[in-house]
C-alpha cells in the first residue's frame, strides 16, 4: 500500500452510506466487494464471532434479525428515554439498553455495543474499501450529519470515526454538502432549496450561493422521519394481507416483520416507476411450516399509506422559506437527496410548492458524499495535488458534478478556490429557569462558529455549585423542548447569595458541537464547567 494518505468524504447513512474522493479530474466512488458503490449500512454479528458489514451483512436481517443491526443513525447520540426513541425501538428486532449517561446500548450475543461502536464498524467497512481501491492508506475523512444533528449526535459521530481510525477533519451536514455538489466551479449566484429526505432522517436547508461560498440561511429537519417510515407502513399492509389470507399475524414474530419490512423496500421502489406492483412473497417461516403473501399494491394506495409522512416534510420545507425570508418563486433550484425523494408523490409536491421540478442531473443516493469529497479534497489537499485514483477499479462519476464534467477550468498544478461553508444553529440552546420556563441562550439559524456569554450566581448562601438544565428547541417551557444535558459549575467559594457571579460562555463550532467554560468575575479564574449531554458518549 503506498504511503501516500488521503482524505474522503463519507456519507453515513441511516440505510446506506457512501464514500468518495474528489480530484482535479472528478469525484470517485469506492466500490464494495460486489462492485456496489452504495454501502448498507448493516452490521451483523455471526455465531462463530467476527463482524460482517454492508451488502451481506444486510442479507442476514432476514435469517438472524436479533444480531443484526441496522438504522443505528437513529440511535446514536440519542436520550434512551426519550419518548421518540422509545417509539423507534418497538419495531427494532435487535435488543437495546439503557447505558451510562443514558445512551442507548447494544446487547447482541456476548457483546455490549454502544452506537458509535456500530456505527465505528460501517466507517470501518468503508475505509477498507477505499483503501483497496486507492491502494494508499486513508487516515481523514470529512463525515456527514443530518442538518438538525444535536450536540450529542454530532458528538457521537465523531466518536465512531475515531473508533474507525479516522481523523475527522470536520462534520458537516447533509444539505450543505449536497448543495456543495451542485454548485462548487459553477461561478454563478443561485439560491437553492436542498430537499433531504432519506433513509431514516429527513432535513431541508435554504442556501445561498455566491462563487465558491455556500452559507446557509435557515435549516430544518426531523431525524425521525424517512423511507423507512415508509418501508414499515408497507409492512403493516402486507402484515394485515398475511393475516387475512392466511389467518397469521405476523407482527409478533421479528423475523417474519423483518422479511415483510425488506419487501416493503423492494415495493416502494418498484412504485416510483410503476403504476402498480403485485406478486408473491416466499420464504415466510413459522415454527417449521413455510407461509406465502400474494400481492397487489397501487401507487394509487401507497400515497394514501405516506401522505402524512409527505405532508410533515413539505411543512417543514415552508417552515424554512418562512425562517430564511423568501417565497417559493426566489428559489432558483431544488436539489433532492435521498432515496425517498425518488417517490413520485414527493416530486409531485415539490412541483407544486416551488413551481418547478426539482433537479434531477445529480442522483440523490450520492450527492451527499460527492460534496464532503470535494470539502474533504480541499482540506486534505488532494484537490491541489492533482492525484488520481490509482487503481483500474477505479470508477468516475459519469457526469455528476461540474468536477467530473472537466468543466473548471484549471490545471492540475493549480489550486481552486477552496470552498467556503457558513452554516447554522440548527436548534435554539436554552436554560431553565425558575417555574418550568426556559431562557433562550443561542437562537435557531445563526451562523456558526458563534458564542455567547451568560452571568450566573448563586440562590442561597455557602452554596460551593451550581446546576443548570439545559435543552434544545423552542418552546418557552422546558417540557416543550428536548433535554440536552446538565451544566455543572462546581468549585465556587462558600459566599453569600448572590455574591458569587461566574460568566459562562455557550461556544458551537464548525462542526456544531458545543463547548463550554466558566470565568469567575471577581477573579478571572477559569473554573470547571461540565456540561454532561445526555445521550452523547461517556468518555465526551
Amino acid at each position: 500500500m503506498s504511503p501516500v494518505s488521503f482524505a474522503v468524504g463519507i456519507d453515513l447513512g441511516t440505510t446506506n452510506s457512501v464514500v468518495a474522493i474528489a480530484t482535479p479530474t472528478g469525484v470517485e466512488f469506492a466500490l464494495g466487494p460486489q462492485g456496489e458503490r452504495v454501502h448498507p449500512s448493516v452490521v451483523s454479528f455471526p455465531p462463530n464471532g467476527g463482524v460482517i458489514v454492508g451488502t451481506e451483512a444486510k442479507v442476514r436481517r432476514a435469517t438472524e434479525p436479533d444480531t443484526t443491526v441496522y438504522s443505528a443513525k437513529r440511535l446514536i447520540g440519542q436520550n434512551i428515554r426519550s419518548p421518540m426513541v422509545q417509539l423507534a425501538l418497538t419495531g427494532l428486532p435487535f435488543r437495546v439498553e439503557e447505558g451510562p449517561n443514558q445512551q442507548p446500548i447494544i446487547v447482541t450475543r456476548d457483546r455490549r455495543l454502544t452506537v458509535p461502536e456500530v456505527s465505528g464498524q460501517v466507517l470501518g467497512h468503508l475505509k477498507r474499501c477505499a483503501e483497496r481501491q486507492l491502494g494508499s492508506r486513508v487516515t481523514q475523512a470529512v463525515i456527514t450529519v443530518p442538518a438538525n444533528f444535536s450536540d450529542a449526535q454530532r458528538q457521537g459521530t465523531k466518536e465512531a470515526g475515531r473508533l474507525a481510525g479516522l481523523d475527522v477533519l470536520r462534520l458537516i451536514n447533509e444539505p450543505t454538502a449536497a448543495a456543495l455538489a451542485y454548485g462548487f466551479g459553477q461561478r454563478k449566484d443561485e439560491t437553492v432549496c436542498v430537499f433531504d429526505f432519506g433513509g431514516g432522517t429527513f432535513d431541508v436547508s435554504v442556501l445561498a450561493i455566491k462563487d465558491e461560498i455556500f452559507q446557509v440561511l435557515a435549516t430544518d429537519g426531523d431525524f425521525f422521519l424517512g423511507g423507512d417510515d415508509i418501508d414499515r407502513a408497507i409492512a403493516e399492509f402486507l402484515a394485515a394481507e398475511l393475516n387475512r389470507q392466511q389467518r397469521l399475524d405476523p407482527r409478533p414474530h421479528h423475523e417474519l416483520m423483518t422479511r415483510l419490512a425488506l419487501a416493503g423496500e423492494e415495493i416502494k421502489i418498484h412504485l416510483s416507476s410503476s403504476p402498480s406492483a403485485e406478486g408473491v412473497i416466499d420464504g415466510l417461516y413459522l415454527d417449521g411450516r413455510e407461509y406465502k403473501l400474494s400481492f397487489r399494491l397501487t401507487r394509487t394506495q401507497l400515497e394514501e399509506m405516506v401522505r402524512g409522512f409527505v405532508d410533515r416534510a413539505m411543512e417543514l420545507t415552508r417552515n424554512v422559506l418562512a425562517a430564511a425570508h423568501l417565497e417559493p418563486r426566489k428559489i432558483t433550484e431544488v436539489v433532492c437527496v435521498g432515496g425517498t425523494t425518488r417517490v413520485p408523490l414527493v416530486r409531485q409536491r415539490l412541483t407544486e410548492l416551488f413551481g418547478k421540478e426539482p433537479a434531477l442531473r445529480i442522483n440523490p443516493d450520492e450527492v451527499v458524499a460527492q460534496g464532503a469529497a470535494i470539502q474533504a479534497g480541499s482540506l486534505g489537499g488532494s484537490l491541489y495535488k492533482g492525484v488520481g485514483m490509482s487503481t483500474r477499479e477505479a470508477v468516475p462519476t459519469a457526469a455528476l458534478s461540474p468536477l467530473a464534467h472537466g468543466d473548471v477550468p484549471w490545471a492540475t498544478s493549480t489550486a481552486p478556490k477552496r470552498p467556503i461553508l457558513l452554516d447554522v444553529t440548527p436548534a435554539s440552546l436554552r436554560v431553565a429557569t425558575a417555574g418550568g420556563f426556559t431562557e433562550e441562550i443561542l437562537e435557531r439559524n445563526l451562523p456558526t462558529p458563534i458564542e455567547r456569554t451568560r452571568t450566573f450566581t448563586t440562590a442561597r448562601d455557602h452554596q460551593t455549585s451550581v446546576v443548570i438544565d439545559c435543552c434544545r428547541g423552542e418552546g418557552r417551557r422546558v417540557n416543550e423542548n428536548e433535554p440536552l444535558g446538565r451544566l455543572v459549575l462546581d468549585g465556587l467559594p462558600p459566599r453569600r447569595r448572590g455574591e458569587v457571579r461566574i460568566d459562562v460562555t455557550f461556544r458551537v463550532d464548525q462542526d456544531g458541537i458545543l463547548h463550554v467554560r466558566a470565568r469567575d468575575t471577581d477573579t478571572g479564574i477559569v473554573r470547571e464547567a461540565t456540561l454532561e449531554v445526555l445521550g452523547a458518549p461517556a468518555a465526551a
